[in-house]
């Protein structure tokens, strides 16, 4: 019996897939937007908009943000890894979502029940927690691009973190608004660095 299947069209269908395939796995857009929306919400809390919230309520607000926030946006993003892989046809991969999620989870767990002070990276050097779990997306992910996008969050973070301290204890708070400012400028630069990173996956795609 004759294949119906000309292998002339085959070939450029499984071409298309595997580029569809590759696209969705090593995809930037996703988490891109996902944090940088995060990094433009920290300063409600961090910034003059806290308003009247007490000082107790504010440091525990800002010691948990990023903690929540990060578990949140990581589900958020398995969930719709999932919902892509069954509408595709596709497997989600062995290094989806979920693995990433679930590893997170587990090093947040052991952080508070041993009482690790990293938590409290996200108060004095609030970037640095974000970039720390993108750097480790891209590293799980093997994703060139999200890793120079964890640089850059990185050393923004640290260069935030020392003008804070230069700003502790001065009556000019200049040196805050930089703070805040540059904050939105990345945010707003990591959307538009996710806009970007997706007109090429839909060209992969």
């Amino acid at each position: 019996m004759e294949s119906t299947t000309d292998p002339a069209r085959l070939v450029p269908e499984l071409d298309r897939l595997r580029a569809r395939v590759r696209a969705d796995q090593r995809a930037t857009s996703a988490p891109l937007v996902v944090f940088g929306v995060l990094i433009l919400l920290y300063p409600v809390l961090d910034g003059p908009l806290t308003g009247p919230l007490a000082a107790g309520g504010r440091h525990v607000a800002l010691l948990a943000y990023w903690p929540i926030a990060t578990a949140v946006g990581l589900v958020a993003l398995w969930f719709a890894a999932r919902h892509r892989a069954r509408r595709d046809g596709v497997g989600a991969g062995r290094r989806d979502y979920g693995h990433a999620t679930r590893r997170y989870l587990i090093a947040l767990l052991l952080i508070v029940l041993l009482m690790l002070p990293v938590l409290f990276v996200g108060v004095f050097a609030p970037l640095v927690w974000p970039a720390a779990v993108l750097a480790a997306l891209a590293w799980w992910r093997h994703d060139t691009q999200l890793g120079r996008w964890a640089a850059v969050t990185g050393v923004l973070g640290g260069a935030a973190a020392v003008l804070a301290v230069a700003a502790a204890g001065t009556a000019d708070a200049g040196w805050l608004w930089l703070v805040w400012v540059g904050q939105g400028l990345l945010g707003l630069a990591m959307i538009g660095g996710a806009a970007l990173a997706r007109r090429r996956e839909l060209a992969a795609g």
